[in-house]
C-alpha cells in the first residue's frame, strides 16, 4: 500500500477536496501492508436504465508471489501530466483492480454467509458454476469465485440471485467465512447520490471529440474520521471509468475528481477513447482485513463496496 496520500494520490482516489495534505491510505487497517489474497466485491448498480441490481462475489487465494498491489495508480505529475487526473490503462500493465491475478491457487471456503439489511436471516453464497472468469465493473479475470457471474436471462445480474434490496446504500453488511477464517468481517456500502451526466440511465452519454469534458454533481457526506484524514470503513473514493468491452483489456482510462463533485477530463483523454464504450461513475469504499490463506500465510482481504452507475457513451 502507498504509505501516505499526498496531493497526487488525493486527486486520484478521493471524492474529497484537495485541502487534505496528508492522508494515510489504509493506516491501521489489518491487511494494509500485506499482499493481496482475497476480496468481497458488493455493488449497488444502476445499469443502462435497468432497476437497481446487485453484483456480489467473494474469493480467496494463496500464491507463490507475495508482492503487494497498490489500491490505484497515481496520475502522472500529480495530475498535471498529459492525461490530467486520469490514468491510461490501455497500453501499460493494468493497475488494481484491473490487474490480472497471476499464479494464484483459489481456495474452497468453509462457507460464505452474508447478513445485513434486505437479507432475511443469512444469504449463503455458493461457488459459481460454470467458472466465472470475468468480473463486472473492473473487468478483472478470476479462476473461480463465490457468487459473481455475467448478467444473463437465467441468473439476472449475478449467480447468487441477489436483489437490489440486498445492497442498500449507507448500510452495513457482515461476511462470515467460518471460524477457521477468523471473525466475521463487517463493511459499509457507500451512500446514495445522483450520478453526473445521467450515467446509469438508458440513454447514451454523448460528448464531443477533441474537447475536454467537465461535469459536476452533489456528493454525499464522506466520513474521514474526526481528524478528517482517516481512511475508515465509511470513507469512499469517487472515480469515472471508460471501458471498451470489445477489447481484450477493456479498461481505457480511470479518472478521479480534483475537488468534491467536480471532474475535468482533458481533451487528450477524450480523443484517445474508443468511439463508443461504457462509462462508469461510482463511489467505492475499500477496507483491508487480514486473513490466513496457506497455513501461516496472512494475506490482505479487500472489503470493496461500490455504489455504481453504468451507461454507454458515444464520442461525437
Amino acid at each position: 500500500m502507498n504509505a501516505k496520500w499526498k496531493f497526487g494520490l488525493l486527486c486520484l482516489t478521493a471524492c474529497g477536496g484537495t485541502d487534505i495534505s496528508d492522508f494515510d491510505y489504509g493506516g491501521g487497517q489489518p491487511g494494509a501492508k500485506l499482499a493481496e489474497g482475497g476480496e468481497i466485491r458488493h455493488e449497488n448498480v444502476r445499469f443502462l436504465g435497468e432497476p437497481v441490481q446487485t453484483w456480489l462475489m467473494v474469493y480467496q487465494y494463496t500464491a507463490p508471489a507475495s508482492s503487494k498491489t497498490a489500491p490505484f495508480a497515481v496520475p502522472d505529475d500529480g495530475g498535471k501530466g498529459k492525461w490530467g487526473n486520469c490514468v491510461d490503462e490501455r497500453n501499460t500493465p493494468p493497475t488494481w483492480p484491473f490487474a490480472p491475478i497471476v499464479g494464484a491457487t483459489y481456495l474452497d471456503l468453509p462457507k460464505v454467509d452474508l447478513s445485513g439489511p434486505g437479507i432475511s436471516g443469512v444469504l449463503s453464497i455458493t461457488r459459481t458454476i460454470p467458472v466465472n472468469r470475468i468480473g463486472n465493473s473492473t473487468f478483472r479475470n478470476y479462476d473461480f469465485t463465490y457468487g459473481g457471474g455475467a448478467p444473463d436471462d437465467t441468473t439476472g445480474f449475478n449467480a447468487s440471485k441477489t436483489t437490489g434490496a440486498m445492497s442498500q446504500a449507507g448500510a452495513d453488511y457482515t461476511l462470515d467465512l467460518g471460524p477457521t477464517k477468523g471473525a466475521p468481517m463487517t463493511y459499509h456500502m457507500p451512500e446514495a447520490y445522483v450520478a453526473p451526466l445521467g450515467i446509469g440511465g438508458a440513454a447514451a452519454v454523448k460528448f464531443p471529440n477533441n474537447q475536454p469534458l467537465e461535469y459536476t454533481w452533489t456528493t454525499p457526506p464522506n466520513d474521514k474520521g474526526v481528524s478528517g484524514e482517516e481512511h475508515n470503513k465509511k470513507t469512499y473514493f469517487n472515480f469515472t471509468l471508460f471501458a471498451d468491452p470489445t477489447l481484450a483489456s477493456p479498461a481505457q482510462f480511470i479518472c478521479f475528481p480534483d475537488v468534491d463533485g467536480h471532474q475535468l477530463i482533458p481533451a487528450t483523454v477524450i480523443t484517445a477513447l474508443s468511439p463508443t464504450g461504457l462509462i462508469v461513475n461510482a463511489n467505492l469504499s475499500h477496507y483491508m482485513e487480514a486473513r490466513e490463506a496457506a497455513p501461516g500465510e496472512q494475506r490482505r482481504f479487500d472489503l470493496v463496496t461500490i455504489f455504481c452507475n453504468i451507461s454507454t457513451y458515444e464520442r461525437q
